[in-house]
Formats: C-alpha cells, structure tokens, sequence
C-alpha cells in the first residue's frame, strides 16, 4: 500500500512537471509575439497592412513604456533643433 502512495505522488509530480514545460514550450513557441508575428507574415491570407498592425500592436506590448517615452522626447527634442 505504501509503495502505491509512493509511486501516486511522485507520477502526479511527474505528471505536473511535464505540463508546466509543455505550457512553457507553447509559449515560447507559439504565443510569443515574435511568434505571433512571424506566423501572420508567413500567412498567404494576410494582407502587409494587416502583418504591418500585428507588428505595431504587437511591438506596443513588447516595449517598456519607459523606453517608448524615452524615445518620444529624444524625437520631440530633435525635432525643437532642426
């Protein structure tokens, strides 16, 4: 009877293990915006315009909002001296 209780909780361990890296893979491979991006390009249905949104939308996600305002001033302060 002990071995049985032995051997449920390590499978059931096993068993979590598999699915957090099953879930981790999927992810990374398949939800990641780069992933995402790369699949509406590669898509023969997608329109550039439509590839050109995902990208955009996609981007606003990935970038910090630091780095965005950042980025916004720099443009602004270039723009004041030319």
């Amino acid at each position: 009877m002990l071995v049985w209780v032995l051997l449920s909780i390590f499978g059931t361990l096993a068993l979590l293990m598999g699915l957090l890296l099953l879930s981790a893979w999927a992810e990374e491979r398949i939800l990641s915006p780069e992933a995402l991006v790369a699949a509406a390009v590669r898509s023969k249905s997608a329109t550039p315009e439509q590839a050109e949104a995902l990208t955009a939308q996609q981007l606003e996600q990935v970038l910090p909002r630091r780095a965005r305002t950042s980025s916004r001033l720099e443009v602004a302060e270039a723009g004041s001296r030319g």
